[in-house]
């Protein structure tokens, strides 16, 4: 401040007040350049060129007031930055100081002024300019550097840019011999893996045949004795028959265990049957309305005598009332399902409870085995649906059986809709479960009906049997002969359409639908064309996926599997000649 000479601009109207103001300031701050402005145009001018310290500017002027020319320059940036202290004689005019300090002045001072303060204020004023002015060089200064640094890392930029560009262009080339040289590589790795695979899959073929192999051995041996089981029971024993001094009880028992090993021998022929049916693709739902109620309770009437033996308790859970029972679905598949997990349940089990049975959960039907039996281990309990693993497991052996039940069960689930599963604790026994869809059939069954049903009478009625095998008809003739039924026989197609052209009076046919001359269902068409009233009951030895729809399809009422079992055709008169 003391090697810098100062500049300050006075503006004011009164030519008396600026020489004042020189002299008082010349005095106090010698060498001090003041500047004099008579009005405030003037001023604005020498302000913008001369740059001054300080401004004093006196605030009554006429045509522009101090206080608009403040206003001015501050908004002007060239020189915005100039301190400029207000003067006016106004001493108690308040809001003419809130005014000066409104449009941007620094200081105020009233006249008469204070030589003290004045100078005070100058100086004060004039450091704040100085600062101002520092700053404002440095801001510039900066920019420039900036400035310069920002062309710098531009001109650095382009340069880097031009070097990535021939970089890139580097890579490219690169890449494209590296892209040739790894298509070269992966032609040769795709021969290899080819080769590769190759071999692998022709161990793993020859590792299947020798396993494929194995398991059809031990199937085949375990099928052997599974056959061979029953069969040495029921020829072992009717020859025992022959003999003429049985007593009764003793010929009763023998025709029972013969009974018993038949039974035991169609039931492994099955599995058989339909694991060939399934792995063959041939397995497709046949919906038709049944009472799940009496499906269950024939299950308890079938398994009871043999869970008794054993000492088991069986306990059954319906859920549904009578009523509501009566659903669409595939009776046989659920009947066969829960065949199998009983079966294995009482198989498994040496003491405690079967509870078996189904509930209704979000319109399904959820069925369910459970037994206090051997139980499974986690390892196995996914195995256990794979086919053969009884065999494979020596389970079989122990337990006998087949071991493609499950494996048929799971399938068949599959088929309905749903799945099989299980929970399990070794020692502790199993619960198996499976749903299908609860869809409600609209067929009513009163309670007249069912009472009729239990009037079972149908003594000379007359019935067309259609079978060319002896031994088939003379088990039909036997059965059909207790009760009182009159009987036609045909041999074929054309002696059955000579017959029943010529007797009115047959009330229902038992059509074979395998004949020496034409299809049953050929022979069942021409029947209903003459008679549409009869019914025909398709009996077939095939028992395959789609037989029934077939046969109803061709106009049958009924079917029946073969081998024929009484309870079953007295059922089938029960429904349509009763």
């Amino acid at each position: 401040m003391k090697d810098r000479k100062l500049k300050i601009l006075a503006i004011d109207d009164n030519q008396d007040n600026l020489t004042t103001l020189k002299a008082v300031i010349a005095d106090a701050i010698p060498g001090t350049k003041v500047i004099t402005a008579l009005d405030g145009s003037s001023g604005i001018m020498l302000a913008l060129s001369e740059n001054p310290d300080v401004i004093l500017l006196d605030i009554v002027m006429p045509v522009v007031d101090g206080l608009s020319v403040c206003r001015n320059l501050k908004q002007d940036d060239r020189i915005s930055h100039i301190p400029i202290i207000m003067l006016t004689a106004l001493k108690t005019d308040r809001k003419t100081r809130i005014k000066a300090l409104e449009v941007g002045a620094e200081a105020f001072l009233t006249k008469p002024l204070d030589e003290v303060e004045l100078i005070a204020q100058v100086k004060a004023m004039a450091k704040i300019k100085e600062s101002a002015d520092l700053q404002r060089m440095e801001k510039s200064q900066l920019a420039a550097l900036v400035s310069e640094r920002t062309l710098e890392i531009e001109k650095e930029l382009n340069e880097r840019r031009k070097a990535e560009n021939e970089l890139q262009k580097a890579n490219e080339k690169l890449k494209q011999t590296q892209v040739a040289t790894l298509n070269l590589l992966e032609d040769l790795r795709k021969e290899m893996t080819i080769r590769e695979k190759t071999e692998a899959e022709l161990i793993i073929a020859k590792n299947k045949a020798e396993e494929s192999d194995r398991l059809k051995s031990a199937f085949l041996a375990n099928m052997s004795h599974e056959i061979r089981t029953p069969m040495n029971g029921i020829i072992g024993f009717s020859e025992l028959l022959k003999e003429t001094d049985l007593e009764t009880n003793e010929r009763d028992r023998y025709i029972r265990i013969i009974n018993d090993n038949c039974q035991q021998l169609l039931h492994i022929i099955s599995d058989i049957i339909d694991i060939s049916k399934v792995e063959a693709g041939l397995v497709e739902p046949e919906h038709i309305e049944f009472c799940l109620n009496e499906l269950m309770d024939s299950l308890v009437e079938n398994y009871l005598p043999k869970a008794s033996l054993k000492g088991l308790k069986m306990i059954i859970h319906k859920e549904i009332e009578h009523g509501a029972c009566w659903i669409l679905s595939d009776q046989s598949k659920i009947h066969q399902v829960l065949d199998n997990l009983i079966t294995n349940a009482i198989k498994f089990t040496q003491a405690g409870t079967i509870d078996f049975g189904y509930k209704f959960r979000d319109q399904r039907l959820e069925f369910f085995v459970k037994d206090t039996g051997i139980g499974i281990s986690d390892e196995h309990r996914k195995a256990i649906f794979d086919r053969f693993w009884q065999v494979e497991n020596g389970l079989a052996r122990k337990y006998g059986g087949t071991g493609l039940g499950l494996a048929i069960s799971s399938a068949f689930v599959k088929k309905l809709g749903g799945e099989i599963m299980v929970e399990s604790t070794p020692g502790k026994g199993s619960c198996f479960s499976f749903s299908v869809p609860y869809i409600l059939s609209e067929m009513k069954k009163s309670s007249t009906m069912a009472a009729m049903r239990n009037v079972f009478d149908v003594t000379g009625k007359t019935i067309l049997i259609v079978e060319d095998e002896p031994d088939n008809y003379d088990l039909l003739n036997i059965i059909l002969g207790r009760l009182k039924i009159n009987i036609l026989h045909a041999w074929d197609g054309k002696e059955a359409m000579q017959i029943f052209s010529e007797h009115a009076e047959i009330d229902m046919v038992l059509m074979d639908f395998k004949l020496p001359d034409m299809p049953g269902q050929e022979v069942t068409r021409k029947m209903l064309n003459l008679r549409s009233d009869v019914p025909v009951i398709a009996t077939t030895a095939y028992a395959m996926s789609g037989d029934r729809e077939k046969a109803i399809q061709a106009g049958c009422t009924g079917y029946l599997a073969k081998p024929i079992r009484s309870e079953e055709l007295i059922a089938i008169l029960k429904n349509y000649l009763n």
